[in-house]
């Protein structure tokens, strides 16, 4: 720290002798350095406030999201409890005695002659784009997995 010695000319009486003062030159850095680091930490400060501003809100939407998707399962729960009632064989059957439909006497397949399916189904036309599969085979396991193999995707 540079000092130094002056005369101080505030009131100076030339009888009295001459007075001397320390005069100490300041250094401005440490203040410059103190505001920069509180403009520092502030603008920390409001990042962090940002932030957490931001991960509230997203917080929010994901409960949102995840209130909706409870509330989705749910109403699938329902529909498929409602679809399970709906396809129940003895609902079914309730229905079919309603409408005066009875048991068959047998469970005999009819074969129909390939040419008269054609003939009927180029009189009908197509009703989808898919191609028409028809099940000859007589094992009941293929013809389970041919049917899914036809119907997937569909209730």
């Amino acid at each position: 720290m540079a000092l130094a010695l002056r005369r101080s000319q505030a009131n100076h009486d030339p009888r009295q002798p001459a007075r001397l003062t320390l005069a100490t030159r300041r250094r401005r850095w440490p203040l410059a350095l103190g505001v920069l680091a509180v403009l520092i930490v502030l603008a920390g400060l409001l990042g962090a406030a940002v932030f957490h501003t931001q991960l509230a809100e997203r917080q929010l939407r994901i409960d949102q999201l995840e209130r909706s998707v409870n509330e989705e399962r749910e109403r699938f729960d329902e529909l498929r409890h409602q679809r399970a009632e709906l396809r129940s064989p003895v609902r079914l059957a309730r229905e079919a005695g309603r409408l005066g439909m009875v048991r068959g006497d047998t469970g005999d397949f009819v074969e129909v002659d390939p040419w008269l399916l054609a003939r009927q189904l180029a009189a009908a036309g197509t009703v989808e784009d898919q191609s028409r599969l028809i099940i000859v085979e007589t094992d009941p396991l293929e013809q389970f997995s041919d049917v899914k193999r036809v119907s997937a995707g569909q209730p």
